[in-house]
């Protein structure tokens, strides 16, 4: 490796590096985690970066590895008992009003209901925006199936959503 590639290296680490972070924080919920699995992922897109066809994906597939990475420590974690997902993160840290963190802590509580499939194409989705071809090629399905599980995770999603509400105006009566 040369001094051109580290610079190269370093300056697709500035522009993807907090994008990447939110995304995965916004997956795991755990600060420790995210540092984690973003660092791992940059490592390892570093490392195989020959293999992307397309430079201008990078952001996106450093993201999938970096989700895929956390995935994989959650996982991990899960067999040794611990539980990662915690609520103390979700505040921003300009202190941003309260009606944001109740969002943000409702979408917490709402994905974590869900399946981590589900989850994860969602987020890819909405969160990532990528599209349904980038979707496919990221998790090697067709096109037409990325629709279908999409489809089913805005249900899953719906469904909780409803639940809530309905366990909510249940209790105020």
């Amino acid at each position: 490796m040369n001094i051109g590639s580290l610079s190269i290296f370093e300056v697709l680490y500035r522009e993807n590096y907090n994008k990447v972070y939110r995304t995965v924080f916004f997956y795991t919920r755990d600060k420790y985690i995210t540092e984690e699995a973003v660092q791992q992922a940059f490592i390892i897109a570093f490392g195989k970066i020959e293999n992307l066809t397309e430079k201008d994906k990078f952001a996106s597939w450093v993201t999938v590895i970096a989700l895929n990475e956390a995935k994989h420590i959650l996982k991990k974690q899960s067999k040794a008992k611990i539980i990662p997902l915690t609520e103390k993160y979700l505040s921003d840290k300009a202190g941003s009003d309260i009606l944001t963190v109740e969002i943000k802590t409702d979408i917490n509580n709402i994905f974590k209901k869900l399946k981590p499939q589900e989850a994860e194409i969602l987020i890819l989705k909405y969160y990532v925006d990528l599209t349904l071809e980038e979707i496919s090629s990221i998790m090697n399905i067709s096109i037409a199936n990325v629709k279908v599980r999409l489809h089913r995770a805005k249900e899953s999603f719906r469904k909780v959503v409803d639940s809530i509400s309905n366990y909510e105006q249940g209790g105020e009566q």
